[in-house]
């Protein structure tokens, strides 16, 4: 069972890391699709094939601008992270864990100052 289990978490591993690569490849892919349709647009309506390079670069600027407003302005990045720590089981064991050695690190820090005190005390009385 266990051996069957193992498989399984490999077989997701490796499943989604291709979906990953192919999620890449896709987002540029979209730019050619967009560009074949331009240019069957144009040979469809008649235009002169003078006007592809324009179609084709200004759709590609817009393309760029509007990423680059979802970018700067609406910060998409920052909210899709805070979205994906919000819904993590795994992110929030980790700030679980966090926070309970953050609490066991204060502790100690306490307990040091206190050491230290005691111990300038201690040489204050010896002088």
């Amino acid at each position: 069972m266990q051996h069957v289990k193992h498989g399984l978490e490999d077989f997701r591993q490796t499943f989604f890391r291709e979906k990953y690569r192919f999620d890449q490849g896709n987002a540029f892919l979209v730019f050619v699709n967009f560009s074949l349709l331009v240019v069957s647009l144009i040979k469809q309506s008649g235009s002169g094939d003078q006007y592809i390079p324009l179609y084709v670069g200004g759709g590609l600027f817009m393309t760029w601008f509007f990423g680059y407003i979802l970018d700067r302005v609406v910060q998409v990045q920052d909210i899709q992270e805070k979205i994906i720590l919000k819904r993590s089981p795994i992110w929030k064991e980790n700030f679980e864990h966090h926070g309970a050695q953050s609490e066991k690190l204060e502790k100690l820090i306490n307990k040091l100052d206190e050491l230290e005190k005691r111990l300038e005390k201690t040489i204050e009385k010896a002088s």
